[in-house]
């Protein structure tokens, strides 16, 4: 989100994606994909400058949530799996042991 300002001095925050375009001429004007319009007092320059901020925030969270998921990946390559004494389904022999229907003639 971006903060900006109405001509009332109305202060809120617009998501930059749902930025379709800003005129300037002769006041600065937001439209929105929605097909809202917001007069603000923000000149373009800060307004691009906040949409560039915005986006490369995102980037670098993004960045730090797949470098957290790939060492977490890394951690989960180093467990030891064991296999479960008994097999889910309640039967008492081992997982590993062949079923009678299982065997091949």
């Amino acid at each position: 989100m971006i903060a900006v300002t109405c001509r009332n001095g109305e202060h809120f925050a617009v998501d930059p994606d749902s930025i379709e375009r800003i005129e300037t001429t002769p006041d600065t004007v937001v439209h929105l994909v929605d097909g809202t319009k917001y007069v603000v007092s923000e000149t373009l320059d800060h307004l691009l400058r906040g949409i560039r901020d915005h986006r490369a925030t995102l980037l670098v969270v993004q960045q730090q949530l797949y470098g957290g998921i790939a060492e977490v990946a890394d951690r989960r390559a180093q467990l030891r799996i064991e296999r479960r004494a008994r097999s889910r389904d309640g039967d008492s022999r081992s997982p590993d042991a062949v079923r009678p229907d299982d065997e091949q003639d």
